[in-house]
């Protein structure tokens, strides 16, 4: 992945990736416990048991492709080399 990335990309991931790990740990540790406990697993039970599951799958999913961070995602990937 990294050999795909400009000099300045690498350089910000070299730098950057210690503040990462250390904000995102906490967050992967209580998710690998929501996983290990069966917690997520009964939420998506729960969510597809409902009659009308898709209808609040699809809400769900068009609030993430709509989010700041989708949208952004978007954007960066229609400046990649390919797709110009």
């Amino acid at each position: 992945m990294y050999a795909n990335c400009s000099t300045t990309a690498q350089r910000g991931a070299l730098d950057w990736y210690p503040r990462f790990h250390d904000a995102i740990k906490p967050v992967v540790q209580q998710l690998y416990e929501s996983v290990k406990s069966g917690n997520e697993a009964q939420i998506s039970i729960d969510a597809n048991s409902k009659p009308d599951y898709r209808v609040g799958l699809e809400k769900e999913l068009a609030a993430l492709h709509n989010s700041e961070m989708w949208r952004t995602a978007e954007t960066v990937r229609q400046l990649r080399p390919e797709n110009n």
